[in-house]
């Protein structure tokens, strides 16, 4: 089987249902930036992977990792609702489990925010390579939202399940954040806080 298929040589893509959009279509710009976010939290789960933890930190660790390897998971499951067209999400995707899954995100964001040091000020990306590439997932993740809200404006019927995926973007982000926080912890590394310069 050839891995391409010269269909979309002329600037089209076929959508799940089965119609055409021009690959500048602001649909096809929110599932392109979720599959560059599944792609860099799998640079994060590489640099996760990689952390000098303790014996005792080792299971948090590999927690983190098994996190986002089903945060992988449910990116997939996002773009492909994003990759159908907007007139059969229902038809598609009957079942909506994204509202569960941020509600998981929230009781683990909770449970970590509670093992954390008090904020100490804006936080800035970096303090290790694991928490810098958590900070780039977060901001891919936020352009994702920002690009799937512009698209809701479009159309004239929002789906139930497209309502709780925009939920689910908004705490995802949130979620990055918390993790970056507690990598760091983990590798016993300060985090960088931001300097006025007042």
């Amino acid at each position: 089987m050839k891995i391409y298929t010269k269909t979309g040589d002329k600037g089209t893509t076929e959508l799940i249902g089965g119609i055409r959009i021009d690959k500048s279509d602001a649909q096809l710009e929110c599932y392109g930036t979720i599959d560059e976010l599944n792609a860099v939290t799998g640079v994060a789960i590489e640099a996760v992977k990689m952390l000098a933890a303790t014996k005792d930190e080792e299971e948090e660790r590999d927690n983190i990792v098994l996190i986002l390897s089903n945060i992988q998971n449910q990116l997939f499951a996002l773009g492909s609702i994003l990759a159908t067209e907007v007139g059969k999400w229902e038809e598609y995707w009957k079942q909506d489990k994204f509202s569960a899954w941020t509600g998981e995100m929230e009781e683990a964001i909770d449970r970590y925010t509670a093992e954390l040091p008090p904020w100490r000020g804006f936080i800035l990306p970096g303090g290790s390579m694991a928490a810098a590439q958590l900070h780039v997932c977060r901001t891919v993740c936020r352009r994702a939202e920002r690009e799937m809200c512009r698209f809701s404006q479009k159309i004239e019927v929002i789906a139930p399940v497209f309502k709780h995926v925009l939920i689910f973007a908004n705490r995802l982000s949130d979620f990055y954040f918390i993790l970056s926080r507690k990598v760091l912890q983990i590798e016993n590394k300060n985090e960088i806080t931001w300097k006025s310069g007042k």
